[in-house]
């Protein structure tokens, strides 16, 4: 039981059926508060990170990655998945250099979410990145890049309106800035 009084269901048993990166997949059989059993599929993943970089003008840092599962490139902010152990903090500042050629003087976190709980344990940590100045580090040889995108609010918003803008991460990340801005002290 939670605080809250709901049951969670008991894990009987979990296979791993596939090792891969960055996730594993396991079968998990569950018990039902009500004593029946049901399968489920889990994609375990070890979190990642998105990042807001803002320039010294206020635009924002994207960049256009091909992603295999879409079969096309998407534009979208910078993102990457932790490494074993290490703190999101620590994985944003790496990520950051290696995907824009920029290190941030400020971090600030701004929220997280669960990307597809039905099936993924993937959580992401949203961070602001401020302060920039160049400092870059090679990316990954298993990722294709374009060069870095810079783009106002607005421009993001018509980004969005005609379908240039697709990547949830970068919708999200959207939303959690607005509510950043609107509250008192924000930006």
């Amino acid at each position: 039981m939670t605080d809250s009084g709901e049951h969670i269901p008991e894990v009987v048993r979990s296979e791993t059926v596939h090792r891969g990166y960055p996730f594993d997949v396991t079968v998990d059989t569950l018990r039902l508060e009500d004593g029946r059993e049901v399968v489920r599929s889990i994609a375990r993943h070890p979190g990642a990170i998105a990042l807001v970089a803002l320039d010294e003008d206020g635009r924002w840092l994207l960049v256009r990655q091909y992603r295999h599962a879409a079969a096309r490139w998407l534009l979208e902010i910078p993102a990457g998945t932790l490494e074993v152990g290490e703190a999101p903090e620590v994985t944003a500042a790496r990520e950051l250099r290696e995907e824009t050629g920029f290190a941030a003087a400020h971090l600030e976190r701004l929220g997280g979410t669960w990307m597809a709980p039905g099936f993924c344990t993937e959580y992401i940590t949203y961070f602001l990145a401020t302060g920039l100045r160049e400092d870059p580090l090679p990316h990954d040889d298993d990722e294709a890049f374009a060069p870095t995108a810079r783009l106002t609010v607005v421009e993001m918003h018509a980004a969005i309106r005609a379908g240039e803008i697709e990547d949830a991460k970068t919708l999200v990340a959207l939303q959690l800035m607005a509510l950043r801005d609107s509250q008192p002290g924000g930006a």
